[in-house]
């Protein structure tokens, strides 16, 4: 099937190491839906930046948070109730990172202070929470294009690659800070 997505592989492995760059050791990840790809490939950049950094991963501190905002809030809930609850989350998307940073103010927890927080796909409503959340950027115009591209040359009989893999971009804003 002709596609056009980001490389969210290389995306996750910016956010965990961004996160590792800053002393994270206990970084929790709320993963999306099981049964999509983008979500089992963020997964594994996760764990192959951990893996990569000498860190081992705590199992409890890896949920499945569904890309929703009330699924992810339930996520968040149980990472935060922990007794070595996580000094950072990845958030799969930046809907649940937004949300994970509700439920942490909600049980008095300050971002980035006390919880750093990163998502992944830059929508709108990203730099616009307070703080505004660091996340990982999806080129979505330069993909709508790429992909009016393919179609226009597939509808042509142009023989290419069906398949356009676009790069991922850190964007730095404030919901992250060093861990001390």
């Amino acid at each position: 099937m002709p596609t056009v997505d980001s490389d969210n592989f290389a995306g996750a492995l910016l956010a965990t190491n961004y996160l590792l760059s800053l002393g994270h050791r206990r970084i929790g990840h709320i993963s999306g839906r099981p049964d999509l790809e983008s979500a089992r490939l963020r997964e594994a950049g996760f764990r192959k930046a951990m893996a990569d950094a000498g860190v081992a991963v705590d199992e409890r501190l890896v949920r499945v948070g569904g890309f929703r905002i009330e699924s992810a809030a339930g996520t968040a809930a149980e990472l935060l109730a922990l007794p070595g609850r996580p000094t950072a989350i990845f958030a799969g998307n930046d809907l649940s990172a937004i949300s994970t940073m509700d439920v942490a103010r909600s049980i008095g927890l300050t971002v980035p202070d006390d919880l750093s927080v990163i998502g992944f796909d830059n929508v709108p409503e990203s730099a616009l929470v307070i703080p505004p959340l660091t996340t990982i950027m999806q080129p979505l115009q330069r993909m709508g294009a790429e992909a009016l591209r393919l179609l226009v040359d597939l509808i042509g009989g142009v023989e290419r690659d069906t398949h356009i893999r676009l790069p991922t971009e850190l964007v730095i804003r404030s919901s992250c800070r060093p861990y001390r």
